[in-house]
């Protein structure tokens, strides 16, 4: 079975290790502070502590332990500040050349549908890269740097907005006002779901996939949030009217569904399992 290491023991990457670790995967990762890696300790994960400035701080024997893995899976959220997403995109880089040192040749990198920016119309992995916020520049700098190194295997997972416990829809805008774009779709994934799809990821026995993942169905925002504020009792957000039809920027996450044969658990955001 294969040895994982996963780099950012997160609220997308601690459920993942767990459930790996429960596949019968050798799971190791990465917290920021001796706090949270005892916490993943206590919960049964291999965990050492990592921060990156860009430079790997780490002792020399976690580094090595970290990169003591068949796939090296990279779940580090970027930054909205500039300066933070450049270092961000430094990190990433160090962190896959030193892979490729130890001669891991398979990584799964986790992107983001930030990626594409706004626009309209359906969303596709072969849609046009035009980021609006530096989070998504960054990332799109590192999805081209990985496509051109030679002799590496590299699964690039587009999320759209994840949603789960602690990550509840209805927090996102309530008590807005004058919110715009009422009738356009929510594009969301459930935590569970990336979780399977990385899952999934993994059992090919290639990599170089790209792919989006987004909850198939998209309720227009105006009716989501309200309906998604009221379950917690909260304030609701409110849209301005207009008269748009379309569902705006919809991204379409069924190439995975159509080559490796994914079926999403939580295909409607309105039925998601939040708490």
């Amino acid at each position: 079975m294969k040895k994982v290491s996963i780099i950012g023991l997160g609220w997308l990457g601690m459920p993942l290790a767990l459930s790996l670790a429960g596949e019968g995967y050798t799971v190791a990762g990465s917290k920021t502070t001796l706090d949270g890696v005892e916490a993943a300790r206590m919960s049964g994960v291999d965990a050492y502590p990592l921060v990156m400035t860009p430079s790997p701080e780490c002792d020399a024997e976690d580094w090595e332990q970290l990169l003591n893995c068949d796939v090296l899976i990279i779940t580090l959220p970027a930054s909205r500040e500039p300066e933070r997403a450049e270092i961000y995109r430094q990190s990433v880089q160090l962190l896959v050349d030193s892979a490729l040192s130890k001669q891991i040749t398979r990584i799964i990198f986790i992107s983001s549908t930030s990626v594409y920016g706004p626009g309209d119309g359906e969303i596709t992995e072969e849609s046009a890269l035009k980021p609006e916020r530096v989070s998504g520049s960054a990332l799109v700098s590192i999805e081209n740097w990985l496509h051109d190194l030679p002799h590496l295997k590299v699964d690039i997972l587009r999320l759209a907005g994840l949603v789960g416990p602690d990550r509840h829809p209805g927090r996102f805008l309530s008590g807005k006002q004058e919110l715009p774009e009422g009738n356009c779709g929510v594009n969301l994934v459930h935590q569970e779901d990336a979780v399977a799809a990385i899952q999934l990821l993994l059992r090919q026995p290639q990599g170089g996939h790209v792919y989006n993942l987004c909850a198939p169905l998209h309720p227009r925002k105006q009716d989501y949030y309200p309906q998604m504020a009221e379950k917690l009792g909260i304030a609701l957000p409110q849209f301005t009217p207009t008269d748009r039809t379309t569902l705006g920027r919809v991204i379409n996450g069924q190439k995975i569904c159509r080559e490796l044969g994914f079926e999403y658990r939580f295909e409607d955001p309105a039925l998601m399992p939040l708490l």
